[in-house]
C-alpha cells in the first residue's frame, strides 16, 4: 500500500512540473525589432536594444545585424524598448517606445530611431554672452574683437557637439519691425551668419555640466596682463575666424576655427552695444549647403542705401536655444520668436557704431542643483553682470 501510494505521489509530481514547465515555455515569445530611421545602413550594426520589463525591472540587451533587425526571446510582459547607437558612453541616435505589451508567441515591431536633438527635452544652452567688450584707461583705448560665447550641456547624458551652429539674427531689434520680421509669421527667421562647430559626428564629447567655449578671435587680448580689463582667451575650443582680405583678426594655429557656412558681411558682427540677437541651430543637411540653397535677397536695416544683400533663411524648428538681445529703452521689436524666447537681456547701452566697450557681461543665471536656468525668457534666466567677463587660458 505504501509503495503504490509512493507511485501516486510520484506521477503526480511528475506531472505537475511538466506541466509547470510546459506553461514557462508557452510564456516565452520571440521578438524580432526593425531599426528605422537610418539613412546609412552601415551604421545598423552600432546600435544596442535594451528591453527593460516595467514590473520586474529585469532587462535584456539585443544585438542589431547589418539588415537592421534585432531579435530575442522574452517572457511576456510590459516593456519600454530603447535603440541607441552608444559609444563610449554616448549616442547620436535614440528611439524609444515604451509600455510595449509583449503577448504573442512570435511578434515584430518598428521602432524608429531620430537625432539624440530630436529626442532629448534639453541638449545645450547658451550660457555666457560676452559681445560688449571692454575699454582700458584711455578714452579711445578699446579691446576690439574680444567677444566670446559659452554653450553648456544641460541635459544627463554626455553629447556631441559636432555639426552644432551658432547663428546670429540678421533683424536689428533696436528699429521698426519689417520685411525681415514678416518671416517669423511662417515659422521662419532671417539670419546673417551661420557658424558650425567641425566634426564627423563624434569628435567633440561634452559632458553634463560642461561647456564648449566659442571665441570671436582666440588670443591674449590684454598682451600679457597689460589691459586688466581684457581678457586671454587662447584657451577657448573653438575660434570665427572669416577669411578675407580685409580680415581684422589673425587666424590662431593652436584653436580650431568654427565652419564658417555664411557671412552677410565677410566678417563676425555681433553688436557690440546690443540689438542682435544669437542662436544655437541644428540642421538635419550640411550646414554650408543648406546655407547656398536658401539664400535670400534683402535690404539690410542699417544701412543707408536701398542695395540689396544675400541673408538665409532659416526654419525656426532647428533653433535649440536663443537669447533676444537688446539695450534699455532701444527695444523696439522682437527679432526672435516667442517659442524661442518671449523675453529679452537689456544692457544699459546705444545699439549701433555709438555702443559698445563697457564691459557688460550676460550670463545665465544658475538654478536648482547647479543646473543652468532656461525658461525660454531670457527676462528672467539671465543677469547682466559689469566686468564679469572670464579668462580661458590655455593650460
Amino acid at each position: 500500500m505504501k509503495k503504490l501510494l509512493w507511485m501516486f505521489i510520484a506521477t503526480l509530481s511528475f506531472i505537475t512540473l511538466y506541466s509547470c514547465s510546459e506553461d514557462e515555455q508557452e510564456q516565452l515569445c520571440a521578438l524580432s525589432i526593425q531599426i528605422e530611421g537610418v539613412n546609412d545602413a552601415s551604421m545598423y550594426t552600432k546600435f544596442q536594444v535594451k528591453l527593460t520589463e516595467q514590473k520586474s525591472g529585469a532587462t535584456t540587451t539585443a544585438t542589431v545585424n547589418d539588415k537592421g533587425i534585432a531579435t530575442t526571446t522574452l517572457p511576456q510582459g510590459t516593456y519600454k524598448i530603447t535603440a541607441e547607437d552608444a559609444e563610449n558612453g554616448a549616442c547620436t541616435m535614440y528611439g524609444a517606445i515604451d509600455n510595449y505589451t509583449l503577448s504573442q508567441k512570435n511578434a515584430e515591431l518598428k521602432l524608429v530611431v531620430k537625432p539624440i536633438f530630436e529626442t532629448l527635452d534639453k541638449t545645450f544652452v547658451l550660457d555666457e554672452l560676452f559681445f560688449n567688450c571692454s575699454s582700458n584707461d584711455g578714452a579711445y583705448d578699446r579691446n576690439y574683437y574680444e567677444e566670446y560665447l559659452t554653450i553648456k550641456n544641460i541635459s544627463d547624458q554626455p553629447l556631441y557637439a559636432d555639426g552644432l551652429s551658432v547663428a546670429i539674427a540678421a533683424d536689428p531689434n533696436d528699429s521698426e519691425a519689417g520685411e525681415m520680421a514678416e518671416y517669423l509669421k511662417k515659422d521662419k527667421i532671417i539670419i546673417s551668419q551661420l557658424y558650425t562647430i567641425p566634426g564627423k559626428g563624434r569628435e567633440h564629447l561634452v559632458q553634463p555640466g560642461q561647456s564648449i567655449v566659442i571665441a570671436h578671435s582666440a588670443v591674449d587680448h590684454s598682451e600679457g596682463g597689460k589691459k586688466a580689463k581684457a581678457r586671454n582667451l587662447t584657451g577657448a575650443n573653438f575660434e570665427i575666424f572669416v577669411p578675407h582680405q580685409y580680415a581684422m583678426t589673425v587666424d590662431n594655429p593652436e584653436v580650431d576655427n568654427m565652419i564658417v557656412n555664411f557671412s552677410t558681411f565677410q566678417a563676425f558682427q555681433w553688436g557690440y552695444g546690443g540689438g542682435i540677437s544669437i542662436m544655437l541651430v541644428k540642421t538635419k543637411e550640411d550646414a554650408t549647403q543648406y546655407c547656398n540653397e536658401n539664400k535670400v535677397a534683402m535690404i539690410n536695416p542699417n544701412a543707408y542705401t536701398t542695395k540689396k544683400q544675400d541673408y538665409v533663411v532659416l526654419p525656426t524648428n532647428t533653433i535649440i536655444d536663443g537669447v533676444e538681445i537688446g539695450a534699455k529703452g532701444s527695444l523696439v521689436h522682437k527679432a526672435l520668436p516667442n517659442n524661442i524666447d518671449r523675453g529679452a537681456v537689456l544692457i544699459d547701452d546705444t545699439p549701433g557704431m555709438m555702443g559698445g566697450f563697457k564691459g557688460l557681461f550676460v550670463q545665465r543665471k544658475t538654478a536648482e542643483k547647479g543646473y543652468l536656468q532656461d525658461t525660454n525668457n531670457s527676462t528672467d534666466d539671465f543677469v547682466v553682470i559689469a566686468n564679469g567677463q572670464k579668462n580661458y587660458i590655455k593650460k
